[in-house]
């Protein structure tokens, strides 16, 4: 491997033994991602989607990358907190070990809607929901050698209104129109792995074996992917979206063959852990480069940090784990 090329079909080291849950697994960059890993002979694949019948077709259709029976399914809504922390608490109660968390699975720049929850559609699914199966998750992680956490991130990170301030479910409640709902999220996710790296080296979450060591935790940009996320942006803008969308798309990535390359290097090369690339932002194929600066601003962070623990708190309860 050389420069700044990962190639999959040959770069993924062999997984035996290896277990993995992959959040948006069934279509798009999460089906690359899962295709990918099935290809290296993986012992269990955990595919977290929404939509039964979604499943079963990728399933079908995995077939041609490897064991498909090493895959399974949960129905896991984002959009529902009660049903993520059920998915969450029964997988960390059934797992003995768990070698990397893709949280790939999100809403595009589409219009505002709330969850079941009362929060915006976009910063749950996208950001409360999978923090929540994370930190949830974290102790099977813990106990694994050189883990991985992957938060799938977008450049388009970069473009977020400047008041942006995490600080109330109010201001998250805010119409800041499609594209910053979206937008935000993404923000969103850099931070809050830049906090998780933070409080992981402040020992917070509990010391682990000096062998096994923390989890190694990252943010990745697919690059522009061809996905089914562009039809939410032509829901969201009409007949400019389409028009936006059709220009694009022609140059847009293959999300199967391109765009899942920074989260299958962040979730698998043994450079990750050779080059302690921990806190980052990764883009195609595997090459870290600062992100905004608000990515980077740690007041931001811990604004975030603190709104996703009483976000949290307030609509399911009891975490079961320490922020």
């Amino acid at each position: 491997m050389t420069g700044n090329t990962f190639k999959p079909d040959t770069d993924i080291p062999d997984l035996s033994g290896k277990v993995y849950v992959v959040t948006g697994g069934s279509a798009g960059i999460g089906y690359g991602i899962v295709a990918h890993l099935l290809q290296h002979n993986p012992a269990k694949i955990y595919l977290l989607s929404n939509k039964k019948e979604h499943a079963v077709d990728a399933q079908t259709n995995l077939s041609d990358w490897g064991d498909a029976s090493k895959i399974e399914w949960r129905q896991c809504n984002l959009q529902s907190l009660k049903q993520t922390d059920a998915v969450a608490k029964q997988l960390a109660s059934e797992l003995e070990r768990l070698d990397g968390l893709v949280c790939n699975a999100g809403l595009g720049v589409g219009v505002y809607n709330e969850t079941e929850d009362g929060l915006d559609s976009h910063m749950q699914v996208n950001h409360f929901s999978q923090a929540h199966l994370t930190l949830t998750l974290l102790p099977v992680l813990q106990k694994t050698t050189d883990s991985r956490i992957v938060f799938q991130s977008s450049e388009l990170h970069r473009p977020v209104p400047s008041s942006t301030s995490f600080t109330s479910m109010e201001e998250i409640n805010k119409d800041m129109g499609a594209t910053y709902l979206y937008n935000r999220t993404k923000l969103a996710q850099i931070l809050f792995a830049r906090e998780f790296v933070k409080r992981i080296k402040a020992d917070q979450f509990g010391t682990v074996t000096k062998e096994k060591g923390q989890p190694w935790v990252n943010a990745t940009h697919p690059g522009g992917v061809s996905t089914d996320q562009q039809e939410q942006a032509v829901e969201a803008y009409g007949t400019l979206g389409k028009i936006g969308v059709k220009a694009v798309r022609p140059f847009m990535k293959d999300p199967v063959d391109s765009g899942c390359r920074s989260a299958l290097f962040a979730a698998t090369s043994d450079d990750v852990v050779k080059e302690k690339i921990q806190g980052q932002y990764i883009v195609p194929d595997r090459k870290v480069i600062d992100p905004s600066n608000q990515a980077k601003d740690e007041k931001l962070a811990l604004s975030l940090w603190k709104l996703t623990k009483e976000v949290l708190e307030n609509k399911i309860g009891d975490l079961g784990y320490v922020m």
